[in-house]
């Protein structure tokens, strides 16, 4: 497969003109142009219909970028499956912890786990929920610690019953400069009906749960935010740019300035912080048990601490 030429119609597919298209790619136009006329030749078609504005891509070129889509996902699946197949002493287990818990994470479990383990390489990012499913999805995680996965052949197991809390921006018009929480009132909320509110997207299934529960109490907030991940938005909500919810952990300290929050009824928001692993990882399974062991031994204590 000619990755370039998928790279090419994928430019041009999102694209007005083929200048746009060049200009996405760091190059010149005739030469985007000559690449697409080369295969144009060679398939005996017409790829882009260049009478159009914006350009499309003729039902042929749709074809085609489908079918090379196809063969690259095809590529990217037989080398992940290839890699359990290795032969290296050396195996490497792939591990997503949430934002910004990453620090705490390693500096926690990884001491314990290359004890046991000597030979062992890791590798650890901090993904949001979404990019974890997604790495699950394509065989590039073995383990996940943040929101439930809820993928086949993924094995979460809960760590820790997570308590959610309103935070407001020093815009809110309930915002009170020298108090950090507020009491929980229902009345209190629906004044904050026409506030700012920042959605992460990166945590969609937790975003869920919150917009359930607004929706069961009758509140519509405005999302003119959308962010990634939760510290973002927090970051975001101290300088004053909209509302937000998130752990009660991550408001707890003096680090954000020009906030307040709400703690929101735990019996009626079921979030929980798990551990989700993939089932199917044969070769590291002793390792992914003992990651799982030693967090239900330190998750609340040494891990969850913002």
């Amino acid at each position: 497969m000619d990755s370039r030429l998928l790279t090419f119609l994928e430019a041009l597919e999102s694209s007005t003109s083929f200048s746009e298209a060049a200009q996405k790619l760091y190059l010149s136009q005739p030469y985007v142009s000559r690449v697409i006329k080369k295969y144009e030749k060679q398939y005996n078609v017409t790829l882009i219909n260049r009478n159009s504005h914006p350009v499309q891509l003729t039902p042929a070129g749709h074809l085609l970028i489908t079918y090379l889509r196809k063969d690259l996902q095809l590529q990217n699946e037989l080398t992940n499956k290839m890699r359990k197949y290795e032969q290296s002493s050396f195996p490497t287990l792939r591990m997503g912890i949430t934002p910004p818990l990453g620090k705490n994470f390693n500096l926690t479990i990884l001491p314990i786990l290359l004890e046991k383990f000597p030979n062992l390489r890791t590798s650890t990012l901090e993904l949001s929920t979404a990019d974890a499913e997604k790495a699950f999805k394509d065989e590039q995680l073995d383990l996940f610690v943040g929101n439930v996965i809820q993928l086949p052949g993924i094995k979460s197991q809960s760590l820790h019953k997570d308590t959610q809390v309103l935070v407001l921006g020093r815009n809110s018009k309930l915002y009170q400069p020298c108090q950090k929480e507020i009491p929980f009132s229902l009345n209190k909320l629906h004044e904050l009906i026409q506030e700012n509110f920042i959605i992460v997207d990166g945590e969609r299934h937790y975003q869920e749960i919150i917009n359930n529960y607004f929706n069961k109490i009758g509140l519509h907030f405005y999302p003119q935010i959308h962010v990634r991940d939760s510290l973002t938005a927090l970051k975001l909500a101290s300088k004053g740019l909209g509302n937000m919810t998130t752990s009660i952990e991550m408001v707890k300290n003096d680090r954000f300035s020009n906030i307040n929050y709400i703690v929101l009824p735990v019996n009626e928001i079921n979030v929980n912080f798990a551990v989700s692993t993939d089932t199917s990882n044969i070769q590291l399974a002793e390792e992914i048990n003992e990651v799982s062991k030693i967090l239900k031994k330190t998750f609340t204590s040494k891990i969850l601490t913002y």
